[in-house]
């Protein structure tokens, strides 16, 4: 199962365009973000916070990076473009292999569509493996402590990633984080006109 899981993010990573449509909780409260890829090299990132419902966006290409201030565009000097052309590489470069590992858990119907989901297994922290081996407790017995389940679901009909869910086992239907995947036919991103 965690091969198929490699595989269908290294389908991903050969597309020309993906789209990844993302809600997650932070300590600043609930955010929504777009991340657009553009290949070889462009992305567009769009975070709105969802008390705040004006954007942050940002451009990547190539090496340089743009972002707005007050709705006014400008480019980032280059330490701050070399954290946001990281940030790129590394979103275009998860692949099912860095996610651990993952069982079977069937076929489903998620938005209309036939989606094989897989459950990712939660590593448990070695600072709380070690607690435990005090407490006399067996590594095979411990548990994550608020019981965290990791899903994705592929596209039965393309193979490709659909969603990557990480959630409360106990609040499936309120997840910390949740990434929809699509591949537009065309995405144009472009670098900013910038006001003199």
């Amino acid at each position: 199962c965690t091969a198929e899981v490699a595989k269908a993010f290294e389908m991903q990573s050969k597309k020309s365009f993906v789209r990844k449509d993302t809600n997650m909780l932070t300590e600043q409260g609930p955010v929504n973000m777009v991340l657009e890829f553009q290949l070889p090299d462009r992305m567009r990132q769009i975070v709105t916070p969802v008390i705040d419902p004006k954007p942050n966006e940002m451009i990547v290409i190539g090496l340089r990076a743009w972002t707005q201030d007050n709705g006014e565009w400008f480019e980032l000097p280059p330490a701050a473009a070399d954290q946001a052309v990281e940030f790129m590489k590394k979103s275009l470069a998860q692949n099912g292999n860095d996610m651990g590992k993952f069982d079977c858990k069937g076929t489903e119907k998620l938005d209309g569509k036939e989606v094989r989901t897989y459950q990712g297994e939660i590593e448990v922290s070695q600072q709380t493996k070690d607690m435990a081996k005090q407490q006399g407790i067996a590594d095979s017995e411990v548990k994550t402590q608020n019981e965290a389940v990791r899903l994705v679901y592929v596209d039965a009909a393309t193979g490709l990633p659909a969603r990557a869910v990480y959630g409360r086992r106990d609040k499936p239907e309120s997840p910390i984080y949740k990434e929809v995947y699509s591949f537009p036919d065309a995405l144009d991103i472009k670098e900013p006109v910038i006001k003199n």
